[in-house]
């Protein structure tokens, strides 16, 4: 299937290539090492300056690849941004579709060597990001609250994972992938007539099926799991993971994410204000609202000697918008943080093409007009309503060692 974001906005077109496949622990990080090793050397470019120098050629054309989870769907995105064709060369297009061919399937043979070097670095990486604090916390955070879910699973794969592929089973993988997912294309930019059917020639496999991907896996609990775990460092990070059963293109959607807004998304949001400028309790505090999963998180910094009194002041502001009307001027404040968002995602080609494949995803197709409306009929009253369905699940606490 492929999607056209037509627009003359841009000097640049966007091709991008979605595989998708449903996610499973056992190939997070196969997937995640997959964009490396197929950079690394294919049967036309034998190394990674060679590759560059392609790209080079075909003015500075830049090439991205990555491998995300959105619901229940791991999905590799490769991305190819060239000059606009109309005001280069007319060929360009077509080159650029070659290229990123033959980066996904110009594979007859791989390199051991070259694939040990990325799966080192990948372990590198892995460990590099537990040195960051911060994202560990949150990872231990979701492996806590989300045990045995398909969320608690490290997205990238864990450092055992990784140690545990083998050149021989990466090539196995690497033929179920083929076989297995599927791909969609999305192009963007000043889109010629012509350029849907040169894409079909290149790519005849593109397929689109409609699956159901937002994430229902829910435990049932009874009481607020607490974790506490210690480590050198200089600030504690507090982790609060909620429920909140609302997803993504459900009647209370939006009135969830601007519940989240005004709780902790944006500056002017409760967290920040009180919790931070006001008390001086946290270095950092905001909250992430997941529509996929219907989940809310707040994550934070803390002064240690101080950890107390900043639980229970966010336990009161999360309590007053789950008891109490929210105000229109906040309410206001919130809509329109949203939609300057929005405005700004549609300077970005990436950012719309985004928004286009999860449309199709969820078979909802919705201008931006259509999106802002919807924002701006939010009622105080449905931002309760939402307010009302969260129920705090876990606190996890990566302590300083006292």
């Amino acid at each position: 299937m492929i999607l056209v974001d037509q627009t003359k906005k841009f000097k640049t077109v966007l091709i991008t290539l979605k595989f998708k496949a449903k996610a499973s622990k056992d190939s997070f990080a196969f997937r995640t090492l997959l964009p490396s090793v197929l950079r690394a050397k294919t049967d036309k470019y034998k190394n990674r300056m060679a590759f560059n120098e392609k790209l080079e050629s075909m003015y500075g054309a830049s090439l991205t690849s990555n491998t995300g989870k959105l619901g229940t769907l791991s999905v590799i995105h490769v991305q190819l941004k060239i000059a606009n064709p109309s005001l280069t060369e007319p060929q360009l297009f077509e080159e650029g579709l070659e290229f990123l061919k033959e980066y996904v399937y110009g594979h007859k043979s791989f390199n051991e060597t070259d694939f040990e070097l990325e799966k080192r670095l990948l372990l590198e990486e892995v460990i590099a990001k537990e040195n960051d604090k911060t994202r560990y916390a949150l990872t231990r955070l979701f492996e806590i609250m989300c045990k045995d879910e398909l969320y608690g699973y490290r997205a990238s794969g864990t450092k055992e994972d990784i140690e545990g592929l083998t050149f021989n089973s990466f090539k196995k993988m690497y033929k179920e992938f083929l076989k297995n997912d599927e791909l969609q294309i999305i192009l963007s930019g000043d889109i010629k007539p012509e350029y849907q059917t040169i894409t079909e020639t290149y790519f005849p496999n593109a397929s689109f099926t409609q699956v159901d991907f937002l994430d229902y896996e829910t435990k049932s609990f009874e009481e607020v799991t607490e974790v506490i775990e210690h480590d050198k460092i200089s600030q504690t990070k507090l982790n609060i993971g909620y429920r909140l059963p609302v997803r993504q293109g459900e009647q209370l959607h939006t009135a969830a994410v601007l519940f989240n807004a005004a709780l902790g998304g944006y500056v002017h949001s409760r967290l920040f204000l009180n919790v931070r400028e006001k008390h001086s309790l946290c270095y950092y505090i905001s909250s992430v609202y997941d529509a996929y999963k219907g989940i809310m998180f707040i994550y934070s910094g803390v002064d240690a000697k101080r950890l107390e009194l900043a639980r229970q002041v966010i336990d009161e502001e999360v309590n007053k918008l789950t008891t109490k009307l929210i105000c229109e001027k906040e309410l206001n404040l919130s809509k329109q943080a949203m939609i300057n968002d929005l405005k700004e995602s549609e300077d970005s080609q990436g950012a719309r093409q985004n928004v286009l494949y999860v449309q199709t995803l969820l078979n909802k197709k919705t201008s931006l007009e259509d999106r802002i409306a919807k924002i701006n009929a939010v009622t105080p009253e449905q931002i309760l309503e939402v307010a009302k369905l969260l129920r705090k699940d876990t606190v996890y606490l990566l302590d300083v060692e006292r």
